[in-house]
């Protein structure tokens, strides 16, 4: 009898174990090259790529992402003092005082930003900025924003994940998407950490699963915001 609970308790938990995500595929593997090339939709890489920021500290991707965004949009960018005369969104340039009062600097040193502040600050810097969190859409409806915001020149969809459910060192992360392959499913993520990881190719599937994980420090589910000029 007590071997028969056993067997059965086993089976239960074998059965509620979590699905194991995709392989992942990086760009600069010889698969992800061949996914690029055939991907559907990808003019978005070459303006992203072209600005693509690492984050300065392990907390800043998602200042990372917010300038990388900007400078490939058309929008008026900010003339830091180190690059005169030149302009550019830096990191240290997303920091407005508007920005301030949403999250000061020392606190996003701290703890990052979560998907609701991430959208502000882009609101703030001159940007339409909506945000969704991934509990509230499922992977049909997430395949269309992803082919719609990246079909249009004045937008881009940036991602707030967890590495977790993908087998990636880490935790919380925030950066841009690049590309759409339809025949893998699988969208093109251009990680700011770029010490860490290249860009990767993720089923968007697994992209959900992980975009669906509870932000600690917002209680909620992270999520996406599409980025509109």
């Amino acid at each position: 009898m007590l071997r028969s609970i056993l067997a059965g308790l086993t089976c239960l938990t074998l059965s509620l174990a979590p699905a194991q995500a995709d392989e992942l595929i990086y760009l600069t593997d010889e698969p992800g090259e061949a996914l690029f090339f055939e991907s559907e939709e990808r003019s978005d890489y070459f303006a992203l790529a072209s600005y693509l920021e690492t984050e300065q500290i392990l907390t800043f991707c998602g200042p990372a992402t917010i300038a990388t965004v900007l400078n490939s949009l058309e929008v008026e960018r900010p003339a830091p003092r180190e690059l005169y005369p030149w302009r550019l969104w830096t990191q240290d340039m997303v920091f407005t005082p508007e920005n301030q009062e949403v999250k000061p600097y020392a606190m996003v040193e701290h703890e990052g930003l979560v998907l609701e502040d991430l959208a502000t600050f882009f609101r703030n810097l001159g940007v339409s900025a909506e945000y969704r969190h991934a509990d509230t859409f499922d992977t049909d409806e997430l395949r269309q924003i992803v082919v719609d915001t990246l079909a249009a020149p004045d937008q881009r969809l940036v991602v707030n994940y967890s590495r977790q459910p993908i087998n990636q060192s880490g935790g919380g992360h925030i950066s841009p998407v690049a590309a759409y392959d339809a025949d893998s499913d699988r969208v093109l993520i251009l990680d700011v950490a770029r010490y860490k990881y290249p860009p990767v190719w993720l089923t968007l599937d697994d992209l959900l699963t992980a975009m669906r994980d509870v932000d600690p420090d917002s209680d909620e589910a992270r999520g996406l915001v599409v980025v509109s000029e």
